[in-house]
């Protein structure tokens, strides 16, 4: 092998070694991107867990609820439908200050 075919040959390994380098390099970036992408995709998982952890707990409550609504005989629907029991009370600043 001659010195000039020598020098050719390093020189395409050369070329090669800087394509593998760039590439590693846009490689790291796509890995970190998809890194921070994960740990978005995490936190939105722990907060879909912690909403269906509770789901039974507001079926329950609703269902509740309801029940209220089987007391009642046919002729309490003839004017108005009646509706659930309240599940929650809220006292308003409005109220208040009517009552003063």
């Amino acid at each position: 092998m001659s010195l000039q075919e020598k020098i050719t040959a390093k020189r395409e390994e050369l070329h090669d070694l800087r394509q593998l380098k760039k590439f590693t390099g846009l490689l790291a970036v796509q890995l970190e991107q998809i890194e921070a992408k994960l740990d978005t995709m995490a936190d939105g998982a722990e907060s879909v867990a912690l909403i269906l952890s509770n789901w039974q707990n507001v079926m329950n409550s609703v269902s509740l609820a309801s029940l209220g609504l089987l007391k009642h005989a046919n002729k309490d629907y003839d004017e108005t439908p009646p509706l659930p029991e309240c599940l929650v009370r809220i006292s308003l600043d409005k109220d208040k200050e009517e009552d003063n």
